[in-house]
């Protein structure tokens, strides 16, 4: 009897984390990886990208400190063309692996993927979660409880629970989507509110739904929005009201920091991409859904004036900043 491709997959779990600069808040995501207690082997992969402050010596530290770095165990360390590799186990948590790529070059501010470099590590796992490194888990059961109802909802392809939003004065606010556990979520929902749906922290989904790619992937450099259709289209999504999880707001850096800097052209740059986004999952759904878009096109007009009354404020500020001076 030929093994199945469930048999082949070396974790159950491979999570996903981009850092960069984020020397402040890594050590928290790092903890609430390895606080997981599970009944089956994850894979942690933590990619970061050039960073310029601390973060890459506190993730050495807690490789050193946490991590069986022996030469005769599991762990290695090697150097590729695009960074420089750590893979290693947990001590005492013998369902933890971490694997720590330090790229040699921000890849962000060259616009080049990140992605592909997960591809190795992906494909061994079934499911596949994702944490920025400033967001963190809070609940160690966080993993246990969305893989057991993936494993017995094989007709789901996504699940994900409610947060808290952590402020930088360190204040806190309920991120809930629904009020109560919602076992079949609305596809209507996610349109009505686009890549601000779920938290990524909050998500797990099936890896094998995952490729090939939609065709609207192309048309974003965001990942949080087409990620979550894609798991709409292929199959049901769940929701748990259970809090496992603080996703950061407003931090420095952050991409919805950036939102509060962009320049006119890079304002309008958005405006069309957007719109050529949902265009795209028009055509890729066959106007099934073409009314939910066309609301969704309406909206990125009222961001595209939230986001010119930004800048225009912003251009005010510095007039009279050198008025000033």
């Amino acid at each position: 009897m030929m093994p199945s491709k469930e048999d082949e997959y070396k974790y159950m779990v491979c999570t996903r984390c981009v850092t960069y600069n984020h020397d402040c808040y890594i050590r928290e995501t790092m903890e609430g990886f390895v606080m997981q207690r599970t009944s089956f082997p994850v894979v942690h992969v933590i990619a970061d990208d050039a960073s310029t402050d601390n973060t890459v010596k506190v993730i050495r530290e807690f490789l050193d400190d946490n991590f069986d770095l022996n030469e005769e165990s599991v762990a290695y360390e090697k150097e590729t063309d695009f960074a420089f590799v750590i893979f290693a186990r947990h001590k005492t948590n013998r369902n933890c692996f971490f694997v720590v790529m330090l790229l040699k070059e921000n890849h962000y501010s060259q616009k080049k993927p990140k992605r592909p470099y997960f591809s190795e590590w992906t494909a061994q796992a079934k499911y596949h979660a994702v944490c920025e490194g400033d967001d963190y888990w809070t609940d160690p059961q966080k993993l246990q409880i969305q893989v057991d109802f993936l494993e017995s909802h094989p007709e789901y392809s996504m699940c994900f629970h409610a947060v808290e939003d952590v402020s930088p004065d360190g204040s806190k606010r309920l991120d809930s989507r629904y009020q109560k556990d919602m076992e079949l979520c609305p596809i209507d929902d996610f349109f009505k509110v686009g890549g601000g749906y779920a938290p990524t922290c909050s998500l797990l989904y099936r890896g094998s739904l995952f490729e090939p790619k939609p065709t609207f992937f192309n048309k974003t450099r965001v990942s949080d929005s087409p990620l979550i259709l894609t798991m709409f289209l292929r199959g049901k999504v769940s929701f748990f009201s259970r809090i496992m999880g603080c996703y950061r707001v407003n931090v420095p850096g952050s991409w919805s920091q950036r939102q509060k800097h962009l320049g006119f052209r890079q304002i309008i740059e958005k405006f069309k991409a957007g719109r050529a986004y949902w265009e795209e999952v028009d055509k890729y759904t066959q106007g099934v859904y073409s009314k939910q878009i066309r609301q969704r096109k309406r909206h990125s007009w009222l961001s595209l004036g939230k986001l010119l009354c930004q800048f225009t404020l912003n251009r005010f500020a510095v007039i009279k900043e050198h008025h000033d001076k």
